[in-house]
């Protein structure tokens, strides 16, 4: 199972295509929306936001992956030998993904897994959501011998 936590209020621009890679994950992928912070300094976005992420992550027992454009990338087949590594372990492979203001890393750090990039360039973290859907649904396509990911 992987899970995939962000902080959002909706998917608005992105819904229809989120939906229907959601259809084709079927209980393979669960996305855990949380509330964001409605506070009005960024300093007090990204303390609240952290400290929402940080109740969740510490309490779950998955292997936690944090997207962040400043870490390592993988193509597709070395992220389906992560995840496949992964899940020989473990039952859950959890994906963090932040919002605007981004979090505090260093609060996190210790419940934290391993950092990967999408991309170097930026995304919304909407965009990033559906891009990590996207790249979840072709390695599970790999693994059963269709042809979409070629």
């Amino acid at each position: 199972m992987i899970k995939i936590l962000t902080i959002c209020d909706s998917y608005k621009h992105f819904e229809e295509a989120i939906k229907e890679y959601e259809k084709r994950l079927w209980k393979k992928v669960e996305i855990v929306k949380l509330k964001p912070s409605k506070k009005d300094s960024v300093d007090e976005i990204i303390r609240e936001e952290t400290t929402i992420i940080k109740n969740y992550i510490e309490k779950d027992h998955s292997y936690k992956i944090v997207l962040s454009i400043a870490w390592k990338t993988f193509s597709t087949t070395s992220f389906l030998d992560l995840i496949e590594k992964k899940e020989q372990t473990f039952s859950t492979i959890l994906f963090v993904i932040g919002w605007p203001f981004w979090l505090n890393y260093d609060e996190l750090k210790s419940y934290i897994d391993l950092e990967i990039s999408l991309s170097p360039m930026t995304f919304p973290h909407i965009e990033a959501l559906l891009i990590l859907l996207e790249q979840i649904y072709r390695i599970d396509t790999i693994r059963q011998g269709k042809s979409y990911h070629y």
